[in-house]
């Protein structure tokens, strides 16, 4: 998928929920109402053990995010990786249904924009920090405090931004 297409999937979503305005993403709010994103689509909040390495764990096709409990904590205290972990975790749930998984032949690796894991980061980076909202932002500090997202996040976003206002302007 292109980035502007997961962008507009993550627009879609807090257009649903009527959340086009927020600054900072009730999370928990958005994981109480999946329902509205789709009918069947459920989390579980499991013991940290249960997921191994793993924070979370999304089943696509099952409709169905697994949640380490010390990740829906922390994001509930406002912490900005849990945060960023959920809203990737939704990526993986509305991008990759229906999707089969194959083997990476490390000789021929995927181009970018056909990997999972970039598709849900970008999905979590629109969706946590949407374009229209953070457009007049030039401090990642900013971005920080308004948004609840760490340094790594608010910076990689507004390098992003500023990139795409260059191109836009040649």
């Amino acid at each position: 998928m292109s980035e502007k297409a997961i962008a507009t999937a993550a627009q879609a979503l807090r257009r649903v929920l009527s959340l086009e305005h927020v600054q900072r993403l009730p999370i928990e709010m958005v994981y109480e109402m999946l329902w509205l994103f789709d009918d069947d689509a459920r989390f579980e909040v499991v013991e940290d053990t249960q997921l191994g390495a793993d924070d979370a764990r999304t089943y696509p096709d099952r409709s169905l995010i697994l949640l380490r409990e010390s990740v829906y904590d922390g994001a509930a205290r406002g912490e900005c990786r849990p945060r960023f972990t959920m809203c990737h975790e939704l990526g993986h749930l509305g991008l990759h249904r229906g999707v089969s998984f194959a083997r990476i032949n490390p000789a021929a690796p995927p181009k970018i924009y056909q990997n999972s894991e970039w598709q849900a980061d970008v999905f979590a980076s629109h969706l946590l920090m949407p374009a229209h909202l953070i457009q007049g932002y030039t401090s990642v500090e900013a971005v920080m405090a308004d948004f609840g997202v760490s340094r790594a996040a608010a910076a990689a976003r507004l390098t992003k931004m500023r990139k795409g206002a260059m191109k836009q302007a040649s």
